[in-house]
């Protein structure tokens, strides 16, 4: 699903992999997989959904989209924009999990690249 939500929003691999590495870290529970929009019942519209499949797409969508924006390919400057409380612990692991992501997949993205796709809810 991470790489579907990637390819919908035109992400290069280094990006991709940088949003793998922000789901494994952030892990939160339905409604804040990616970390998105601060705590529950905060208001924020990634949170609109809270069971696991639309969740984790609203929350991806959110996340790709930070990504595309704002990453420009110094992890630290990013940390700031995406965890503002504590950017350097916070690029510090993702860092690390990239890496590891990276070495557990022979440093090639699982799978086939999908093709582009909507994705809509009702």
């Amino acid at each position: 699903m991470i790489r579907q939500v990637a390819v919908n929003y035109d992400l290069t691999e280094e990006q991709t992999w940088l949003l793998a590495a922000i789901r494994r870290h952030e892990n939160g529970r339905p409604g804040l997989e990616f970390g998105i929009g601060g705590p529950m019942n905060s208001g924020h519209k990634a949170h609109r959904y809270q069971d696991g499949y639309k969740s984790f797409y609203i929350q991806a969508m959110w996340a790709a989209g930070t990504v595309r924006r704002h990453y420009k390919g110094d992890l630290k400057a990013f940390g700031k924009r995406y965890n503002p409380p504590h950017p350097t612990t916070w690029s510090t692991g993702v860092s690390s999990l990239i890496s590891r992501l990276k070495a557990e997949n022979q440093y090639r993205l699982p799978g086939a690249k999908p093709a582009k796709r909507p994705i809509s809810f009702p």
